[in-house]
C-alpha cells in the first residue's frame, strides 16, 4: 500500500461526521477512474459500468471505516468493483432473458468505444488481439463466465500480479493461476467459435 493510500484511508477513518465528506473526496478522486475501468471491462457497457462504479464508490464510503488492513486497500477496492460489476452484468442478463430489450446495436457500440478509458495503449488484452478487433475481444469478455472475464481484466487491464489477484479475490495463488488458464481457454474458445484466430494472452 502506498503512503498516500494509507494517509487517505486513515483520514477517512479518523474524520468526524462533518469532516468525512472532504476526506472521502480524496479517496474517490484517487480510485474513480480505476474503478470505472474495471467495471467497464467486465460489463462492456457504459451505462452498466457507471451503475457498477457508483455502487462500488457508495459501498466504499459506507464501509471504509471497517477496513481492517488485512490486505492492500487497492485490492479491497478492486474486489468491491469486480463484485459490483458482476452483479450488474447478471442483473442485465436476467432482465434481457425476461423479455426486456437491451440496446446493443451500432449506436450503443459507438458510445462504448467513446467511453473506453484512455489507457488502452497499455492494455495487454487489446495489444494481444492482433488479429481480432477490439470489439471482438470485448464481446468475448462480455459473453464468457463473468468470473473469468473479471480475472482477465485484473490481470491485463489493471496489470495486477498473480499475488495481487489472489489477495483481491481472496483465494490461493495456485487457484488464481488455474482459473486464469481456464479464463484464457474460455476467451480463445469463444473467439474460435466466432471465426477468429486463437489469442495468446500469456
Amino acid at each position: 500500500m502506498s503512503d498516500l493510500e494509507k494517509e487517505l484511508v486513515v483520514a477517512c477513518q479518523q474524520a468526524s461526521t462533518e469532516e468525512f465528506e472532504a476526506a472521502y473526496a480524496k479517496v474517490y478522486a484517487l480510485f474513480k477512474d480505476r474503478v470505472f475501468t474495471i467495471c467497464f471491462r467486465v460489463t462492456n457497457n457504459r451505462d452498466d459500468a457507471l451503475d457498477a462504479a457508483q455502487e462500488t464508490m457508495v459501498t466504499l464510503a459506507r464501509r471504509i471505516g471497517d477496513f481492517a488492513w488485512r490486505s492492500r486497500f487497492s485490492s479491497w477496492v478492486y474486489r468491491i468493483a469486480v463484485n459490483s460489476a458482476i452483479d450488474v452484468r447478471r442483473r442485465r442478463l436476467d432482465t434481457t432473458r425476461a423479455g426486456v430489450r437491451t440496446t446493443v446495436g451500432g449506436v450503443e457500440t459507438e458510445k462504448m468505444q467513446e467511453a473506453t478509458p484512455a489507457d488502452e495503449s497499455t492494455d495487454p488484452v487489446r495489444n494481444a488481439a492482433r488479429s481480432e478487433s477490439r470489439l471482438a475481444v470485448r464481446e468475448a469478455l462480455q459473453h464468457i463466465n463473468p468470473k473469468f472475464s473479471s480475472l482477465l481484466v485484473l490481470r491485463y487491464t489493471q496489470n495486477l500480479s498473480y499475488e495481487e489477484i489472489a489477495e483481491t479475490i481472496q483465494c490461493e495463488l495456485g487457484t488464481v493461476k488455474s482459473r486464469l488458464n481456464r479464463a484464457h481457454g474460455a476467451l480463445r474458445d469463444y473467439l474460435a467459435q466466432r471465426g477468429g484466430s486463437t489469442l495468446h494472452l500469456n
